[in-house]
């Protein structure tokens, strides 16, 4: 197949995580009057209930199967067989995790007390045989999944709009969420026939379990840090506390996939570059941090600066004294996508996933005893801080591996660039707190501060001539002179 922009495929990969973000924080400040903390939080357990599911049912598909996709690309036989392969292990899975949960929703009283709503959330289960992203993003057909994307997240939107105009409309909203991430997998399998062909002839499904085994582990140990905060909430305090915690992952992974977007889309380069030019392996390993951190690190000292007023404008004045927990975990959006480039760029693509899986169970293990201490004592602050430290955990181990034991000299998180992002990153902060306090309306010090306060840090970078910055310039210089 053609090879894609690398460039165009991070700004599609951006548009759709940031899509998937995006929508539930388009909707927040609607949603959050509408139905209230509680009750909005009863949607976000359930959600988080139902993820638990879906990793069993996905078993570790949806990272093997772009690395795997990416290999065999330009095989259109191998390429058929495998994508074959890879749906039949989703689709069994997916009905055997169905019938498990219904079995579990209908006898265990917490969930049969809302049973409407959870047998509606079983639908992101049933059709998570269509989920096939992973065969997009395998081949980098990163458009397609964007703009499809886009259309469905209009459709929901106006449904909301619509249909959820109370606060017992919970129910709907919860069905509308599930339409809107998983319904989109029906026209995935029919567009699928452009590029491969399903066929049931001569596979051998079995062959992939040894080595989904080691992603599903890695996902599964990756799910205890990042996502069973939000489930010991609603077991041990309440779901307003499910909500607090839902809306402070949405604002911090809606400014990680601004980071993430370039390195994401480097997995199935990096997997064709491995065995094909080990020397373009090695740039895309050099300047890929660099990116992460030139933009994060602004970003980080921005959302905790600004954490009232986010906060205030996407829940209204119920979620305003969540602030502080966003205050907490905005680190991650500087540690969540290092970790991520460690995993993805460097241990996937060189056969060292399980090498991976090390630094996700020792940060699993940090998330299991600080969760189970923390929460029920100072409830979903020590969730916040518990995620903060699992993550920088998750970083450092992997970082550890990658410097130490693969010897991989070209990664290097700390240089002149680096110092220079959080001095400037934190004079941005001091201009940014002035804005605020300064303007009474909280809609526009969020926007005055983030305008001026970008403009300043990129500034600031420009006059000290940092070398992304002058990159990003020259490839700005570029396209407005081919136009």
């Amino acid at each position: 197949m053609k090879q894609k922009s690398l460039i165009k495929n991070a700004m599609y990969n951006f548009l759709y995580t940031g899509l998937n973000l995006l929508f539930p924080l388009i909707t927040s400040p609607y949603i959050s009057r509408t139905l209230g903390a509680s009750n909005l939080g009863e949607v976000n357990f359930a959600t988080s209930i139902i993820s638990w599911f879906i990793l069993f049912a996905t078993f570790g598909t949806a990272t093997y199967g772009v690395r795997e996709v990416a290999k065999q690309r330009d095989n259109k036989e191998k390429l058929n067989k495998l994508f074959s392969e890879i749906v039949v292990i989703n689709g069994v899975l997916s009905l055997i995790v169905t019938v498990i949960y219904f079995i579990l929703v209908v006898n265990i009283d917490q969930f049969s007390q809302e049973l409407p709503l959870y047998l509606i959330m079983s639908l992101s289960i049933i059709l998570n045989m269509f989920a096939i992203d992973w065969f997009y993003q395998g081949i980098e057909e990163y458009k397609y999944i964007t703009i499809r994307s886009a259309i469905f997240k209009v459709i929901s939107l106006a449904a909301i709009l619509m249909f959820v105009r109370r606060e017992e409309h919970y129910v709907i909203y919860g069905l509308i969420s599930v339409l809107a991430t998983s319904l989109s997998g029906v026209l995935n399998f029919v567009y699928s026939r452009k590029f491969v062909q399903f066929n049931l002839k001569g596979i051998n499904p079995f062959k992939h379990i040894k080595s989904l085994n080691i992603f599903f582990i890695n996902t599964l140990i990756i799910s205890v840090y990042t996502n069973l905060d939000q489930t010991l909430l609603g077991f041990f305090v309440n779901t307003k506390s499910v909500a607090f915690m839902n809306r402070s992952k949405a604002v911090t992974n809606l400014v990680i996939s601004v980071s993430t977007a370039m390195s994401n889309v480097t997995l199935p380069r990096a997997s064709y570059y491995i065995n094909t030019n080990k020397e373009k392996f090695d740039d895309l390993l050099k300047i890929i941090p660099k990116f992460i951190l030139w933009i994060t690190i602004p970003m980080t000292v921005g959302v905790a600066v600004l954490a009232p007023n986010i906060m205030l404008l996407l829940g209204g004045e119920e979620f305003v004294e969540a602030a502080v927990l966003l205050q907490i975990i905005s680190l991650i959006i500087i540690f969540s996508p290092l970790s991520g480039y460690l995993q993805n760029q460097i241990l996937v693509p060189t056969g060292n996933e399980k090498l991976g899986l090390y630094a996700a169970i020792f940060s699993s293990i940090a998330s299991l005893v600080l969760n189970f201490t923390l929460i029920p004592t100072i409830g979903y602050l020590g969730a916040g801080f518990t995620v903060v430290i699992a993550e920088l955990v998750a970083v450092a181990s992997r970082y550890y591996i990658v410097k130490h034991k693969l010897k991989h000299k070209n990664v290097n998180f700390f240089d002149k660039s680096t110092f220079l992002y959080l001095i400037s990153g934190l004079l941005m902060g001091v201009l940014v707190l002035f804005i605020r306090n300064s303007i009474e309306n909280s809609f526009v010090s969020l926007i005055t501060g983030v305008a001026i306060g970008a403009a300043f840090y990129f500034v600031v970078l420009i006059l000290c001539k940092e070398p992304i910055m002058m990159l990003i310039l020259s490839k700005i210089k570029d396209k407005i002179k081919i136009k």
